[in-house]
């Protein structure tokens, strides 16, 4: 296809090339669309045109329904700076699928920068007014529809994959993707048994860090460099084993046989944000591959984890033991192993060390004493919390509670109806604009104020999001602490786990004066305002 050109112009070309997953996946995938077919098509156009080749911009596996791509942008910047005045594609949908976007792009954009487009199967160029140029908009606005089309049914096919359990993602530690079916997953044998190892130790009492510390000192690889090496990556690194990469192990049901998806959703087919779906409405699908580790393990392994956060019992695993410090130079209070007498006493640490060097003093105090003392002030606290008079005034907090959080919800959702509005509004004008009803200056004015107007709603939808969810976590932190109370109040011998979840630290000073910081401020509050006025703590043991 040959076009004359304007004189007197000397074009700088950028040619713009866009394949999409989507196109990828199509069942009947054209192969004039692959990258190379759209590059020859353009550059043939060049030829036959005499036009003065500057650039290319190749946005590979991206979709056109979103206008923040890599190469896209790239190209814009080099308009900016005048490096190109001429943009070639093979048709409107490589510019892109969002008709409103792709329109100001072809009807603002270009002309204001003095750039000439060219979308060479659709026979669109601005640098003639032709009635190929008129009806380009409503060619947009079909490529948006196509791409909506699309994505409904790509999303259609992959629930019914989640839903069959076929897993979609990158084969995790411990597995790889069956050669023969790639949504099945098939163990690894070597990267399984450090699974099973993992498993083994921490049921057998080890904490998260300990078996961290024991796979980086016999050089196990990370699961990241293990992936590198699998691949052919030439590495002699071994990384270092993180708390984080062991509980995440521990915690992924995966490993039963069970593939667990549909976590997250995205809000919609135009936008690249997610949002994270509640557990039930997540897609469980059991025995889709061979389990690495039992189910009964898996339970052990999750009970023992939610039970103690990754703590483990030893030898004279005291109730309060790393709970302790010292009021005076702030360090650890250590607890010393039971004397002949089967006495057990507390002493700061850093006086044990540097004592002969005038620091600190030594804090010496019965530890079975402050033990006893320490659950006694506990449990009065825990029991004003709960009595008539404060469930009443809780009830009523709550009741205030949601009125304002039905009130936040409400203003979010004034806010989002206008900016539809205004969404609305610019797509009307828009229209108005391509018809000739308002000019390109009345259209950019107005475009401008609506574009402030959005961006000030989303601010404030943002603000009342960020306050919502803070009502939302001290909701959510009062019911934890109602079930932690009864809990603790129905247990004969109290836990260490339980100690945690109420106990931030405790401070003893040298005079034996007892600083208790709880980790919830209701307690905290009733512990300095009514224990604290009912009585003096006793001095510890």
């Amino acid at each position: 296809m040959s076009l004359n050109i304007m004189n007197n112009i000397d074009y700088k070309v950028g040619i713009y090339i866009r394949l999409s997953r989507e196109d990828e996946e199509k069942e009947k995938y054209q192969e004039s669309e692959s990258i190379g077919n759209q590059r020859t098509l353009l550059m043939q156009y060049i030829k036959e045109n005499k036009l003065n080749f500057i650039s290319e911009y190749v946005d590979d596996g991206v979709s056109g329904t979103s206008f923040d791509r890599p190469a896209f942008n790239r190209m814009i910047a080099d308009i900016e700076a005048g490096k190109i005045n001429m943009v070639v594609t093979k048709d409107l949908s490589r510019l892109g699928r969002n008709y409103v976007q792709s329109g100001l792009y072809i009807e603002t954009y270009f002309p204001e920068h003095k750039v000439r487009f060219v979308a060479i199967l659709d026979n669109i160029d601005t640098a003639y007014d032709t009635s190929n140029n008129d009806i380009a908009p409503f060619k947009s606005i079909l490529n948006e529809m196509y791409a909506k089309d699309t994505s409904k049914k790509i999303n259609s096919v992959l629930q019914a994959k989640r839903n069959n359990g076929e897993y979609l993602g990158t084969a995790p530690y411990g597995y790889k993707k069956d050669p023969e079916n790639k949504y099945h997953l098939i163990i690894d044998e070597e990267a399984a048994n450090v699974v099973k190892l993992i498993y083994e130790k921490y049921l057998a009492g080890f904490g998260t860090m300990q078996i961290a510390d024991y796979l980086s000192k016999k050089k196990i690889p990370i699961p990241s460099d293990y992936n590198k090496r699998k691949r052919g990556t030439k590495s002699l690194t071994y990384g270092l084993w993180q708390q984080s990469t062991v509980r995440f192990i521990l915690s992924n049901e995966i490993y039963t046989g069970t593939v667990i998806q549909g976590k997250r959703k995205k809000v919609s087919f135009k936008s690249k944000k997610f949002i994270d779906l509640p557990e039930e409405d997540w897609i469980k699908v059991e025995n889709m591959h061979e389990a690495i580790i039992s189910k009964e393990d898996f339970k052990r392994a999750k009970k023992v984890i939610q039970a103690t956060k990754g703590s483990r019992a030893v030898k004279n695993d005291y109730l309060f033991k790393g709970l302790l410090r010292c009021g005076d130079c702030k360090g650890y209070i250590g607890i010393r192993s039971p004397d002949k007498n089967g006495n057990i006493y507390g002493r700061c640490q850093r006086y044990g060390r540097f004592g002969k060097f005038d620091v600190c003093s030594p804090h010496n105090f019965n530890y079975q004493v402050f033990e006893g003392q320490m659950l006694e002030i506990l449990r009065e606290v825990c029991k004003e919390y709960t009595n008539t008079k404060k469930l009443e005034e809780i009830a009523k907090q709550t009741k205030t509670k949601q009125c304002k959080e039905f009130d936040i919800r409400k203003q979010i959702e004034s806010f989002k109806q206008e900016i539809d509005n205004e969404t609305r509004k610019l797509e009307v004008m828009y229209d108005d604009r391509l018809a000739g009803i308002i000019t390109l200056d009345e259209y950019m004015k107005n475009a401008n104020r609506i574009k402030e107007s959005v961006k000030v709603y989303e601010q404030n939808i943002k603000e009342l999001e960020q306050e919502l969810s803070g009502e939302d976590d001290k909701t959510k932190s009062e019911s934890r602490l109602d079930n932690l109370i009864e809990e603790f109040l129905n247990m004969e011998k109290p836990t260490k786990e339980i100690i945690r979840e109420f106990i931030e630290k405790i401070e003893i000073h040298s005079d034996k004066q007892v600083d208790i910081y709880f980790n919830f401020k209701p307690l905290q509050d009733l512990n300095n305002n009514f224990i604290c006025a009912k009585k003096k703590y006793e001095k510890v043991g």
